[in-house]
């Protein structure tokens, strides 16, 4: 679901530990980012892509805010207690106890990268035409995807792959990148648009999900 798609702590060897810390060097002391992206969608079994543009605002710990624009508008904003998801074709909104969602799922990366090393075994991949990658396994067998791998040029984020469970690989380039910026004060706040259905989690709220809100 997250980021169209949708992490256990354990013991790590000495290597693994300097990895990771390799890694925080790059984003230890962001504190939060805000960016334009262009996605692209791929199956194994065919060589169509799905392209996808939007922002993505994000700040750590545990909040962020991601807005598909092209070719359809969906929203998904977590504000550190419920997760929202509208998806206006739908004419719907999600909300659902955040809880430990962030830390199952490679939103984590971004928005608490201070927890990598006790969610991922990091690997770096070494330079590719200008762009210094790494691969994060996670550790957790039930995250529901395989691999993750970031590409920084010059110490930026500017490449997001991911791959989950069903072969499904997922592309984000990053443009327009800023790091640690003062951001608006509703950047992580979500009100449904009126005359959307709202189906909420009972785990937020023991009350019987709410149709079409008026706003």
């Amino acid at each position: 679901m997250l980021l169209r798609f949708s992490i256990t702590a354990g013991l790590l060897i000495l290597n693994q530990t300097g990895w990771a810390a390799s890694l925080q060097t790059y984003l230890g002391n962001v504190k939060s980012i805000t960016a334009k992206f262009e996605q692209h969608i791929q199956n194994e079994t065919t060589d169509k892509k799905n392209q996808s543009n939007g922002i993505l605002v994000v700040q750590s710990p545990n909040k962020f805010r991601l807005e598909y624009s092209k070719p359809y508008k969906q929203i998904y904003v977590a504000d550190g207690k419920r997760l929202w998801s509208y998806d206006e074709d739908l004419e719907q909104v999600t909300v659902k106890a955040q809880a430990n969602m962030l830390t199952n799922t490679p939103a984590m990366v971004l928005s608490n990268p201070a927890e990598l090393d006790k969610i991922y075994k990091v690997k770096p991949q070494g330079m590719d035409e200008g762009v210094e990658w790494f691969h994060l396994t996670p550790l957790q067998s039930e995250s529901g995807f395989d691999f993750v791998r970031l590409g920084f040029v010059e110490r930026k984020l500017r490449f997001f792959e991911m791959q989950d469970s069903f072969g499904q690989t997922t592309q984000l380039h990053f443009t327009d990148l800023k790091y640690n910026t003062a951001l608006p004060k509703d950047s992580f706040v979500f009100t449904p648009p009126a005359g959307v259905d709202v189906i909420e989690d009972t785990e937020i709220d023991t009350k019987k999900p709410t149709k079409k809100h008026d706003g």
